[in-house]
């Protein structure tokens, strides 16, 4: 009996040194697929220690980790969930509760994020981003959620994967380059860092029904099986594609690099890694300038702001000078990333640090007199509370392509089209006289900045109505036989909405003289 009661506690001692070591064996593979970049198993592999772990300490660790995982997959709900639970065990990394404001502001809880970003701060008062994220919530309180911009989801890009980061080939605005992570190909293996394929480079163009048509990936040597390849750039004449190429290793973190190539007859050539500077850098997100002297980038190279930041080199011989950093007007302590540079030389980019709406917003940077960048945000609807970045104008046209998360708990990315409808101006008004009487006779003479002239006959109710012109510059006379004239100016010029301007036109007759008796 004795014999068989120590065999019972020796099986036992045995079964609990089992657990300890299985579970030791899932927490090492949590953190080596956390460190090589692998967040969705690191998540669900850190998920399931969590379940079978009674420390609280070690579970508020756990909690963080998923926080990590979820946040940098564009999960902000359960991000939030899982940095509470971390604060709630006592886990000692200041940095949860920023990361819980952070994912609570763009998953749309400001009630619940606002809180945690002032608690933070007493803790950590000179942290630039939670000042900014605090910033970004109390605007998005007053902020209107319209804009001018329309809007829409391009149905025939995108698939159930996210597909993001458009360029337009040539300018016809016909062809069109993307980033996609849908999983047709059977040769296509699974990201672990977003659940979901491999990034491929992808393109469509405007068929005979003026739709686009079914999306095409690449062939090698532009997409490699074992390859992240996307955030695609265009060169203004439509013959170079620049590229992000990121190798996969399942072993250690890799870096990315930029890869160009050319088109000849139509068909595109073998891919080259470009060079900047004299040291090895990694870069991402290429867009290069209208003049195809200066190539933009991201890095997170030392001499930056923190974060991801964006960078520029120009051409020097047939290769790319030292990198030299845009500075504070436009990098943050966060992440600046998708640039693109348009014909006037205006810079725009996505950012999660710079006062916006939540997530990635879309934000332009234009070089004023002084030689400074002055960065806006472009509003909405182009930024949401969700991720919005990956944008393309067609030329001097306020429209394009752009990506955005929004409406997606999976942090799934689409492509929308936008456009900025032409601004509507009316001149109105009537013409009496003192007894608002109808003047019989009255006409309008309108003279524009734009080379504008007319003349208007007053109808017999003695009303006007007539369209203006944008940023123009106007003065109207109005007349008529017997009556002292009247002039008006005014002006379209910076206004930013539609505008009817209405004038009601009294016109006098001359004072009579008194003849000598």
């Amino acid at each position: 009996m004795r014999r068989l009661f120590d065999t019972k506690i020796l099986l036992l001692l045995l079964l609990i040194i089992l657990s300890a070591c299985s579970g030791k064996k899932k927490v090492s593979l949590a953190l080596k697929s956390y460190e090589i970049g692998e967040y969705t198993r690191a998540a669900e592999l850190f998920k399931r220690a969590y379940s079978g772990e009674k420390n609280k300490y070690i579970k508020g660790e756990y909690s963080y980790y998923m926080g990590e995982c979820y946040r940098i997959t564009n999960k902000p709900t359960k991000a939030a969930s899982a940095y509470s639970k971390a604060i709630r065990y006592k886990y000692p990394e200041r940095q949860a509760r920023f990361y819980m404001a952070e994912s609570y502001r763009k998953a749309g809880k400001l009630e619940k994020a606002i809180p945690e970003y002032e608690t933070y701060l007493e803790e950590v008062p000179a942290d630039v981003r939670a000042q900014k994220g605090l910033a970004s919530c109390m605007m998005l309180q007053k902020q209107p959620k319209e804009g001018r911009y329309q809007i829409e989801k391009i149905k025939r890009l995108n698939s159930k994967f996210s597909d993001f980061s458009p360029a337009f080939v040539g300018d016809s605005y016909d062809y069109v380059v993307f980033s996609s992570m849908r999983t047709e190909s059977k040769k296509k293996r699974k990201n672990r860092i977003t659940g979901q394929g491999v990034s491929s480079l992808y393109f469509s163009k405007i068929d005979a029904k003026d739709e686009w048509s079914e999306p095409e990936a690449f062939e090698d040597p532009i997409n490699l099986p074992q390859v992240d390849d996307g955030a695609p750039n265009v060169s203004s004449d439509g013959k170079e594609l620049y590229y992000t190429r990121c190798k996969y290793d399942n072993t250690k973190p890799m870096g990315a690099e930029i890869v160009v190539c050319s088109r000849s007859g139509g068909r595109w050539g073998e891919p080259v890694a470009i060079q900047i500077g004299l040291d090895s850098l990694v870069v991402a997100h290429p867009a290069i300038s209208p003049d195809g002297n200066t190539l933009y980038f991201v890095s997170d190279r030392e001499g930056g702001y923190g974060g991801k930041d964006i960078w520029k080199t120009n051409k020097s011989g047939e290769g790319w000078g030292e990198p030299e950093n845009l500075g504070s007007a436009i990098n943050t302590p966060g992440d600046e990333m998708f640039p693109y540079v348009r014909e006037d030389g205006s810079l725009y980019f996505s950012s999660d640090t710079h006062v916006g709406f939540g997530g990635q917003d879309i934000f332009k940077g234009e070089i004023d007199e002084e030689g400074l960048w002055q960065v806006t945000n472009m509003g909405a609807p182009i930024n949401s509370e969700s991720d919005d970045f990956g944008i393309a104008f067609k030329g001097k046209s306020e429209e394009g392509i752009f990506s955005s998360s929004r409406g997606s708990a999976k942090g799934v990315d689409n492509l929308y089209s936008f456009i900025l409808p032409k601004l509507k101006f009316e001149l109105s008004g009537s013409i009496m006289n003192n007894n608002e009487e109808v003047v019989l006779g009255a006409y309008l003479r309108l003279i524009g900045s734009d080379g504008t002239t007319l003349k208007i006959n007053a109808p017999a109710d003695g009303t006007f109505k007539v369209k203006l012109k944008p940023d123009t510059d106007y003065v109207f006379l109005v007349a008529a036989e017997g009556y002292l004239n009247q002039k008006v100016k005014f002006s379209t010029s910076g206004e930013i909405d539609d505008k009817d301007f209405e004038y009601d036109i009294v016109l006098e007759k001359p004072m009579q003289k008194i003849s000598d008796q």
